[in-house]
């Protein structure tokens, strides 16, 4: 599952497409109707919320925490039978888990069978030490996701020690919260650079604000091999139901056709 993720983004002539959506929201047979438009229309891989409460990091807000918010506990409850079928339906999976669910390297909350059929961890919150839990993912057969943002500055010892140990691809957000958007230019493409003169194996998705096909198009100027849509995909998926959701995902998975600069 692992090296699915990495070759994800790696089809020649195109851009990887990760969506994030969240089971119940805004209702549960409009949600039901999102993830498997999404795989209709080819998405990569469907990333989904783990946690047990409802509370967040500084990152997560918007949309995102009202559609947390407003969901059924019986559909976001990690042992609930209804999310293991709104699971199913996406056959490559990352989930991202909340604080509540992992609050310490060997403190896993969540069990274990929503781990089943995930390729991927993605971490909402800020863990540390990020080795560390790689390695308890990795004994479970699971990637977890090095997160990282861009930034003008050097690749840190830090940063260097999750992309040694993270696995699957890398989390490039380009600003500081879910839904805003940030700056694409250069500076993203430097960033890139110094990612993959770390790990070149690993496939760069950025998100983060990623809207419309034209940012699809910009971010893959400067060399992104993917890109992940939560908050809008959230934003579609609530005012303009099933049908707009689905028109919105075909736009955008024609605009990844594009590929992705070849960066030397």
């Amino acid at each position: 599952m692992t090296a699915g993720l990495r070759e994800s983004a790696a089809t020649a002539g195109r851009l990887g497409f990760g969506v994030y959506l969240v089971p119940g929201f805004p209702d549960w047979d409009t949600s039901l109707a999102a993830v498997r438009a999404a795989v209709a229309g080819g998405v990569d891989f469907v990333e989904f919320p783990i946690l047990l409460a409802t509370s967040f990091s500084a990152s997560t807000g918007g949309v995102v925490a009202d559609a947390l918010a407003k969901a059924g506990t019986g559909d976001l409850d990690p042992r609930s039978p209804r999310l293991h079928d709104w699971l199913a339906e996406a056959p490559v999976r990352v989930g991202v888990v909340y604080r509540s669910a992992w609050p310490s390297v060997d403190e896993w909350r969540a069990g274990d069978e929503i781990l089943s059929g995930c390729a991927g961890l993605l971490c909402e919150h800020d863990i540390r030490p990020f080795p560390e839990h790689a390695v308890r993912a990795r004994r479970r057969g699971i990637a977890l996701v090095p997160p990282l943002r861009v930034s003008a500055d050097p690749v840190t010892v830090e940063e260097r020690d999750m992309l040694e140990s993270g696995d699957g691809f890398v989390y490039l957000a380009l600003s500081s919260e879910t839904g805003r958007a940030g700056t694409v230019d250069s500076g993203l493409g430097r960033r890139i650079d110094d990612i993959r003169a770390v790990r070149p194996d690993l496939p760069v998705y950025t998100a983060f604000g990623i809207r419309a096909p034209g940012d699809v198009a910009a971010v893959a100027r400067q060399g992104a091999d993917g890109f992940i849509v939560g908050s809008h995909a959230l934003t579609v998926l609530r005012d303009s139901g099933p049908s707009g959701f689905e028109r919105w995902f075909a736009e955008m998975a024609a605009a990844r056709s594009q590929p992705a600069r070849v960066r030397t």
